[in-house]
């Protein structure tokens, strides 16, 4: 049954208004005028996902249909087809891909089709219908071959909207960068080509390092990490919602369920790997070396990075009355052991090589006068930006984001979408006395920026929830530096050759050979 009221009922509730199949086949009409075959399938569907995600390039998901049709023979279904899907939550905008107002998507597989064998002679059965974004079929036909010069934006914008590559038709916001570079696309695929631009990416108006390219309901986005944090390098994103834990159905004082409420609350939530130092010092999280070979001036440069003394020039999660917080690092600045230093001091944990050229992938301030004949409008002088100032900067805000995910399933939202702020009250997981109000954790509640989230639409149970991924990259409490950290002592250290320890065994055994090593029960 389609929805069409506008009006919310319950938390989780949703309008399915277009569910349908364009086969590749032509249903008639005049020249000019012909139509795709059209097959509505929302009386089929047992279930809908769809995913989109920051570190995705594009919008996918998985519609598990109940076939009394046949429908893979009647179209057929071979891998050519067009999906229009359009739903919403009630009174908010939600996810429009119909080939009248938006941009269908694409189906790419169908799996595990399986007869119904419960009600015989039904000719029914169940399988899973996979879809994908348009340009992710653009991308595993074409390759750029192409040097772009100057501004990061102009070959993202080209790539993305080229008929030679992506072939886009969607919207494209874009996050204007600083810096001249030439980069060379070697036969690669779009996507692969658009992630060598944005690594060479920075922000004009944030320190930040290293872009991001995904698609949400609303087009594809090319930006930096700190640009979903903040708004005009001014001030802290505010938050788009706000969840707390709470149960679920809870009724007003009238008497009636309280759909604000609910719609706010989270029916369950984890926290995944809210502790992993290692990986962050493996990855380079806290410190990094970058050693840079330059071919042509035949010279080589050391540059080391702390993230510590990095922190307070960028925003993050969490922030102090709108500004940038230079205090509330995800790991405190302890210093470790007798080594007298902290991780962010430990530069070695971390090394990277890289050779620079000028000229080849560069812009430098000898050539921008060159460049500026090349690409009309670029200013010029412009600072080279090396790979000190990228690299190693983007590798240690992509590894703080990956610590602490927090996974909720909520109520389906579809004013949502990956690369909001929402705030989440975390309780403090520990016993309570009568009456006694559950307290939020200092460190875990605040700010959390949604990464990855999943809709989820169970017709069976006529209900729409979400799964969101979220990430913080500090804390909203600082958490205590203890500078003179204590080191514990066990008393003098030796070292033991085996084959010396072994000799009393040895003899035993030789004398005895049924003794054992014994015990002392």
């Amino acid at each position: 049954m389609v929805k069409s009221s506008e009006r919310l009922t319950k938390a989780g509730d949703y309008n399915l208004a277009a569910a349908d199949i364009l086969s590749y086949k032509i249903s008639g009409g005049s020249p000019g005028q012909q139509q795709p075959f059209r097959v509505d399938i929302t009386n089929l569907i047992l279930s809908i996902e769809l995913q989109e995600g920051i570190f995705n390039k594009s919008m996918t998901g998985r519609i598990q249909v109940y076939d009394t049709k046949d429908l893979r023979t009647l179209l057929p279904i071979v891998g050519l087809e067009r999906l229009n899907l359009k739903f919403n939550t009630p009174g908010t905008d939600g996810i429009n891909a119909t080939a009248n107002e938006g941009h269908p998507f694409h189906i790419y597989k169908i799996e595990s089709v399986a007869p119904d064998t419960k009600t015989i002679g039904s000719g029914s059965q169940a399988y899973d219908i996979f879809f994908c974004s348009r340009e992710v079929y653009f991308n595993n036909l074409r390759k750029v071959s192409k040097a772009y010069t100057g501004p990061v934006e102009i070959g993202v914008e080209d790539i993305f909207t080229n008929k030679k590559y992506l072939n886009a038709r969607k919207d494209l916001y874009v996050e204007p960068t600083k810096y001249l570079n030439k980069i060379v696309m070697p036969n690669v695929r779009p996507f692969k080509a658009i992630d060598m631009l944005a690594k060479k990416a920075v922000s004009k108006k944030y320190q930040n390092a290293g872009y991001l390219f995904y698609e949400t309901k609303d087009g594809y986005q090319f930006r930096s990490i700190e640009s979903l944090l903040a708004v005009g390098g001014a001030i802290a994103r505010p938050a788009k919602w706000a969840y707390r834990f709470q149960q679920q159905n809870v009724r007003h004082h009238s008497g009636a369920k309280d759909i604000v409420e609910d719609m706010h609350g989270v029916i369950t939530w984890n926290l995944i790997n809210p502790v992993d130092v290692l990986n962050h010092l493996q990855g380079g999280g806290y410190a990094s070396k970058l050693i840079e070979h330059d071919m042509f001036n035949k010279t080589i440069t050391e540059t080391a990075y702390d993230y510590a003394d990095d922190f307070g020039n960028h925003f993050h999660t969490e922030h102090d009355t709108g500004a940038k917080t230079a205090d509330k690092l995800p790991l405190p600045l302890t210093k470790f052991e007798d080594t007298f230093r902290a991780f962010s001091e430990e530069h070695d944990q971390k090394v990277m090589l890289k050779s620079s050229t000028d000229y080849v992938h560069e812009m430098t301030e000898s050539n921008n006068a060159v460049v500026s004949k090349i690409v009309d409008a670029i200013p010029v002088p412009i600072p080279h930006v090396s790979a000190k100032h990228i690299s190693q900067k983007a590798l240690s805000q992509r590894q703080l984001l990956t610590s602490g995910i927090l996974e909720l399933k909520v109520p389906g939202n579809s004013l949502l979408q990956a690369g909001d702020i929402i705030t989440f009250d975390m309780p403090i997981m520990e016993p309570t006395g009568h009456n006694k109000p559950i307290e939020s954790s200092p460190y875990w509640s605040g700010r959390y920026l949604i990464y990855d989230m999943k809709h989820i639409i169970n017709r069976t149970d006529d209900v729409y929830t979400m799964v969101l991924k979220c990430v913080k990259d500090n804390v909203p409490k600082a958490y205590i530096d203890e500078h003179n950290s204590w080191t514990h002592y066990s008393g003098g250290r030796k070292t033991t050759n085996i084959y010396e320890a072994d000799n009393e065994l040895l003899s035993r055994v030789q004398s005895n050979p049924y003794e054992t090593e014994g015990t002392p029960f």
